[in-house]
């Protein structure tokens, strides 16, 4: 298998817009229930700014996350399937830390890994 083909890289993109696009719809259902629920916790608390500081401050570290890991790597996908040079260290960081994410985020991860380091065989053997 040659890992050099540019088939490759375009897996891998296809890969990251999938798997963030699988991330990014929930965290917007998500933020609407969580939303309703905030409401409702405000009337039961008769309005205490406690409970609206907590909610605000779990969504937030929620979006943080989305916008730190999930809308970069929508976007390399995007630049992996148009072919940009630019995305391959970026991509590499980010199936690196995709490994983490058992067992479809390992896979991805090695493949990652093995694409983005694989170097040209020497012809002279």
């Amino acid at each position: 298998m040659n890992l050099l083909d540019p088939v490759h890289k375009k897996i891998i993109g296809f890969s990251f817009i999938v798997f963030s696009a699988l991330w990014l719809l929930p965290m917007v259902f998500f933020d609407q229930i969580f939303e309703f629920i905030q409401e409702r916790a405000l009337e039961e608390s008769q309005g205490d700014e406690t409970v609206y500081f907590v909610f605000e401050l779990i969504s937030s570290i929620f979006w943080g996350i989305t916008i730190l890991f999930f809308i970069p790597r929508l976007i390399l996908g995007i630049a992996l399937v148009t072919g940009q040079k630019w995305a391959n260290i970026p991509s590499l960081v980010y199936g690196i830390i995709s490994l983490l994410n058992f067992p479809v985020g390992t896979i991805l991860g090695v493949y990652c890994i093995m694409v983005f380091t694989a170097k040209k065989e020497d012809e002279d053997y």
